[in-house]
């Protein structure tokens, strides 16, 4: 699975297995006009932003990791002004 990064016109962390793969789901799911600046990020970089996004205190861990883990696509962040 690879990581791809959004940042326009709305942020999102997207997993899946190919950058078109990707702009289908940011299309789908966060703007159906598309994306403009899609970027593939390392599955360490990926886990960090995905891990800085969760309070431990409120999720839990074990579940997140999980999700993060699994091998479907899917959108693992997305900024909270989308929608």
């Amino acid at each position: 699975m690879k990581y791809y990064e959004f940042d326009s016109p709305f942020y999102a962390l997207i997993k899946a297995p190919n950058e078109r793969k990707a702009k289908a789901i940011y299309k789908k799911y966060i703007w159906a006009a598309g994306c403009y600046n899609c970027k593939e990020r390392s599955r360490d970089y990926a886990l960090m932003k995905f891990a800085m996004a969760h309070d431990s205190k409120t999720n839990d861990v074990i579940f997140k990791l999980n999700q993060f883990l699994e091998e479907n696509s899917d959108v693992l962040l997305i900024d909270a002004n989308t929608g």
